[in-house]
């Protein structure tokens, strides 16, 4: 993979385990962080979030098709009917859900409904791979989320990273995979590498670039994850932690 890897790094400050009502108890995720267990091949289970083509997802899929991978896409929700994202799961024989927010009265009501059909499939690791729209509380407190950002964070946080890089004048940018918090591309950092900015590069070939480079951490960091558990320490995360996933 181009750049250079960095240390993995930071946290998120986790709220509290919430119990979602209206599903059968979905086991350990919903559970307070302090416990811990065991992550085993075949055990893991990861519910991937999408909005467009899915070409994190189809990545996932083709990892998880391996054993020793260590996890298994159990479901893939979206929030919008007819994407590739949805078709790609549904060729693989992977459930999938559709909640859209236009659908509630408010995101509070979406954020509520959505807790409960990820609880459903009992995920250990939700993985946000182009998902579009802000998780919301309800979410956030009951279950680990992964995201992707094409960015060196906390530089260029938003929907306009590889622009903003590029209008900065940068010589090297990146990619990012965090834990996601309530904020904006703020979560704690799991892992980054590093995409030089080349002579000639517009916003297109930048991120062609770094999505490259930022698919195949995403499949590394997660499947490590599922592997070896991780421990997240004030704003640290340290992966290799093979009792489970701990909080403190």
């Amino acid at each position: 993979m181009a750049g250079a890897r960095y240390a993995l790094a930071a946290s998120r400050a986790c709220p509290p385990r919430a119990t979602i009502s209206k599903e059968p108890s979905p086991g350990n995720h919903l559970q307070n962080e302090a416990s811990s267990r065991r992550s085993s091949a075949l055990s893991f289970r990861l519910l991937v979030l999408v909005s467009g083509s899915g070409t994190n997802l189809q990545a996932l899929l083709d990892a998880a098709s391996d054993d020793a991978y260590g996890a298994t896409v159990v479901a893939v929700g979206a929030d919008r009917d007819d994407i590739e994202g949805l078709a790609r799961a549904e060729r693989t024989g992977v459930p999938t859900f559709v909640e859209r927010v236009g659908d509630y009265p408010d995101r509070d009501k979406w954020d509520e409904r959505l807790a409960v059909r990820i609880a459903g499939h009992r995920p250990d690791l939700v993985v946000s791979a182009g998902f579009m729209k802000i998780l919301g509380p309800r979410v956030l407190a009951a279950f680990p989320v992964v995201n992707t950002h094409p960015a060196l964070l906390p530089a260029f946080p938003g929907a306009h990273a590889v622009r903003d890089a590029l209008a900065y004048g940068v010589r090297v940018t990146g990619c990012t995979v965090h834990l996601v918090d309530a904020g904006v591309d703020t979560g704690p950092v799991i892992a980054q590498e590093a995409v030089p900015v080349l002579e000639g590069d517009d916003e297109k070939s930048l991120h062609e670039r770094i999505k490259t480079v930022e698919r195949a951490l995403l499949v590394e960091m997660v499947g490590r994850m599922a592997r070896e558990g991780w421990t997240t320490t004030g704003r640290t995360v340290r992966l290799g932690t093979t009792s489970g996933r701990t909080t403190k």
